[in-house]
């Protein structure tokens, strides 16, 4: 149970530590400053489309692998342009 709980704490302050390097970034940027909530719902947005980014290019990655039999160089494609977009939308979050 204490692992659970853990883990809990843990995404808690993963999330408020994910607030805070935003409106620091937007800060540094000289960016006007959002309401914490404003900016909690874009972290948990972008929370959101990162986790299911990553679903899809796991399921593509072991389809290219263990269906098509294609190399693991080649399946990692969909991890690099995951990789790229999931920056992409960070910098264009940080920028808003």
């Amino acid at each position: 149970m204490s692992g659970l709980i853990g883990d809990l704490v843990e995404g808690m302050v993963g999330f408020v530590t994910d607030i805070w390097v935003l409106r620091r970034q937007r800060a540094a940027r000289e960016r006007t400053q959002n309401a914490w909530g404003k900016d909690a719902a874009d972290v948990a947005v972008f929370d959101v489309w990162v986790i299911g980014l990553s679903i899809v290019t796991l399921a593509a990655t072991a389809l290219m692998v263990v269906v098509f039999k294609l190399p693991l160089w080649i399946s990692l494609a969909p991890v690099v342009v995951g990789a790229v977009y999931v920056v992409y939308r960070w910098l264009a979050l940080a920028r808003a």
